[in-house]
């Protein structure tokens, strides 16, 4: 049968469909549809050409693996191609410089509580502490950074 053939009735069949969304489901944060789907495609094609009945998987699973694989390759792809993979304040030089970001992150703080926590943060205290300190757990603690932190890391890439 025709490779052709054999990937567009794949792409019909729900299960092989199911599969290969659950493949990619835990990548979806870090790549995006197209890559998704390019990577689909590519371990599907990979699979109808290497699949040996002989070894004793499924083929479903021998898929899923490929899959799995592919979307791997790609993120270590883009991170070894990302050119701004440094840290966030890795080009500020001089004291100055990060006296003047700190003001520009106590300016995007509306509220005292985000303040407070920040200045806690530049002070080196652990998240358990700084949790400790404003009665929440460090799961809340997190998310309240990872709010806070939404509304400005923009400005700074």
């Amino acid at each position: 049968m025709d490779i052709n053939l054999q990937i567009e009735n794949a792409l019909k069949n729900k299960d092989i469909l199911n599969i290969m969304h659950k493949a990619t489901k835990s990548f979806s944060n870090q790549l995006d549809e197209d890559i998704l789907y390019s990577c689909k495609l590519h371990a599907l094609w990979k699979a109808f050409l290497n699949f040996d009945k002989k070894v004793g998987t499924k083929f479903t699973t021998y898929l899923y693996n490929g899959i799995r694989f592919e979307c791997l390759k790609e993120i270590k792809l883009k991170k070894k191609h990302c050119k701004n993979f440094a840290p966030l304040h890795s080009n500020i030089a001089d004291k100055t410089q990060v006296d003047i970001l700190k003001i520009d992150l106590f300016d995007e703080a509306k509220n005292s509580n985000d303040i407070d926590m920040l200045k806690d943060k530049m002070s080196y205290l652990s998240n358990g502490k700084i949790a400790q300190k404003h009665g929440v757990t460090r799961e809340t603690l997190r998310k309240r950074y990872k709010k806070f932190t939404k509304k400005f890391e923009h400005k700074f890439v």
